[in-house]
């Protein structure tokens, strides 16, 4: 049985860089500090993992949906050192948004409360992507080289950044490192399909 991802349409692909019109879907999320992505997604796994098996109202499971997504909360950690938290000593900027999509057969309206109420729902609005696929452990030095390389990519086209780079990590944690599909995201805001 195939998992659920979002829904998206490619615009312009360009060797390992896509841009992507991704249709409207929700995220149950929590807030979590983390001194990286990779530790922010692990802290964060647990709780919405317990969501999705039966920790809510109801205790309904939820089917289980790729990718998991990480994205900083402070703009501090989005600069040229992305994720370099020893900016300043300010928990804030160690704050991380950890993310799985409901399945699209849900609503606002229909999903169950959580049990934990650090659990949230947050809409996404249809949106253009900037996106660079790579495989390999999810390690800080590979995140820092692909969003710098995804950065560079954007500048030479002339893109806009609108938003904080997020990462999505779309299998298992069994998975061989040499198989892991993994991606860093960014919103634009002028992209052209005119052209």
């Amino acid at each position: 049985m195939a998992i659920e991802t979002p829904k998206y349409k490619i615009l312009e692909k360009d060797k390992k860089f896509e841009i992507r019109a991704y249709d409207p879907y929700i995220t149950a999320e929590v807030e979590v500090e983390g001194s990286d992505f990779r530790d922010a997604a692990s802290r964060g796994f647990s709780p919405l993992a317990r969501y999705i098996f039966g920790g809510n109202q109801g205790s309904r499971k939820i089917s289980m949906t790729a990718p998991v997504s990480a994205q900083p909360v402070s703009e501090k950690i989005a600069m040229t050192a992305p994720v370099a938290v020893t900016q300043q000593n300010n928990a804030v900027d160690n704050l991380y948004r950890v993310s799985f999509m409901m399945p699209s057969k849900f609503s606002l309206e229909t999903l169950p409360e959580p049990a934990d109420h650090r659990v949230k729902f947050h809409t996404h609005p249809a949106r253009t992507m900037a996106v660079i696929r790579f495989s390999g452990q999810f390690q800080q030095p590979n995140f820092e080289h692909r969003l710098s390389q995804l950065r560079a990519w954007l500048k030479d086209k002339g893109y806009k950044e609108a938003g904080l780079p997020v990462v999505a990590g779309y299998d298992p944690p069994f998975t061989p490192w040499f198989l892991k599909h993994n991606e860093i995201m960014i919103e634009i805001e002028n992209f052209d399909e005119s052209y």
